[in-house]
């Protein structure tokens, strides 16, 4: 009995220890007027529950926010240290990629064989292999603590109609919080890891840009670095939250389709034939978002290439009066790309119509089945809500 109680008053002392915030490395932030993000020396409850947004919450809820009102980041995720990670990678992995490539060529040369396929196979894959592969590698360990954590929220998630089974008659989801706290932790720690993502993939492609050599700066356009850095950049940010849903998606469809059969045999065929209904048209909706996509690029690319130009020429177009011209020129361009843009919005909306209503539908197919199939089949409160 004394141990159970000196083990329960130590982890009751390391549980209060820990609601309390330590301090943070000082040689680790680049002070200035701002103060440092308190992300990284904030206490387990207020990181947990992300009380610390609070105050710039209601700041922002008085008055209009200003940078000055924002907090500085620390100096692990400022684009100057997360590039220079990734650099670091890229040559260790271009290191090792050579010496792979060598070796496989003095195999090859004591077998007699060719080694043409390999120089040129090697020539055409190498710098995106060595790009990806360096990202990859150094951000490993959180990509793979983010998909521990959809896991574990996936699971929750499921346990929640089983669970609500057995609590049906108080109507609450005891897994709610349970749930709610891994999911808010999976998007934070996804979301960190893809504004370092997005830094370090600006800050190669600006450093690239300065080093351009003149035919390069010819057969690339000022257009294209600025949507490099402002559009693709942003979207492999978000390649780290869908990243997992390549494995999450399946995951939960074979779970969900399991306990539904337990719960409604048969009946579920229906819903499960509009589902597969549904995945064609959803095909067909994002093959047209994606030629929508690149159609607005390129014509994103042309206005921002021509007002590069009409900046640079800004004196000559003055003295010459075609101030109209260029505007009507301009005007042109953007009302294409508002085009574009306004049939990508409608191809969104009609997808996340489809998103929202075929649950309903699939539960409306599934539950009409299941009463239609059999007198005996009787649609109870524990088979509505559980399914």
């Amino acid at each position: 009995i004394i141990s159970v109680w000196l083990h329960f008053l130590f982890a009751f002392g390391l549980f209060i220890s820990n609601c309390f915030a330590e301090k943070y490395i000082t040689s680790d932030v680049i002070f200035d007027e701002r103060p440092i993000v308190p992300e990284f020396y904030i206490s387990f409850p207020s990181r947990m529950l992300f009380e610390w947004v609070t105050p710039l919450i209601l700041r922002g809820y008085k008055k209009p926010l200003t940078e000055k009102d924002c907090w500085q980041l620390s100096k692990s995720e400022q684009t100057v240290t997360v590039v220079h990670q990734v650099q670091n990678f890229m040559k260790d992995t271009k290191t090792s990629y050579e010496d792979k490539l060598s070796n496989d060529e003095n195999r090859n040369l004591l077998t007699n064989m060719p080694i043409v396929d390999i120089k040129k196979s090697s020539s055409k894959q190498k710098k995106s292999a060595i790009f990806w592969h360096a990202l990859f590698r150094t951000y490993r360990d959180k990509l793979i603590a983010g998909g521990l954590l959809r896991l574990a929220f996936d699971l929750a998630q499921l346990s929640g109609p089983m669970i609500l089974k057995l609590v049906l008659n108080f109507f609450a989801d005891s897994t709610k919080p349970i749930w709610l706290v891994l999911c808010r932790s999976f998007f934070q720690c996804q979301y960190l890891v893809g504004l370092r993502f997005r830094s370090a993939i600006t800050g190669l492609v600006y450093r690239k840009s300065l080093k351009l050599s003149n035919s390069s700066k010819q057969e690339t356009t000022t257009g294209e670095l600025v949507n490099l850095m402002a559009i693709d950049a942003s979207r492999f940010g978000e390649i780290t939250t869908l990243i997992h849903f390549l494995w999450s998606g399946p995951l939960l469809i074979i779970i969900t389709l399991v306990l539904l059969y337990r719960q409604m045999q048969w009946s579920i065929i229906p819903g499960v034939v509009l589902l597969f209904i549904m995945i064609p048209i959803n095909l067909i909706l994002q093959r047209m978002q994606k030629k929508l996509t690149y159609k607005q690029m390129i014509v994103k690319d042309q206005r921002i290439e021509t007002m590069n130009e009409i900046l640079n020429g800004i004196k000559v177009i003055k003295l010459y009066a075609w101030e109209t011209a260029f505007i009507h020129s301009i005007t042109r361009i953007r009302d294409e790309e508002l085009g574009y843009i306004r049939q990508k919005t409608i191809i969104i909306a009609i997808a996340n119509f489809i998103w929202t209503f075929t649950p309903i539908l699939v539960g409306i197919a599934t539950f009409a089945t299941y009463i239609l199939s059999s007198n005996e089949n009787v649609l109870t409160a524990d088979k509505a809500f559980v399914s």
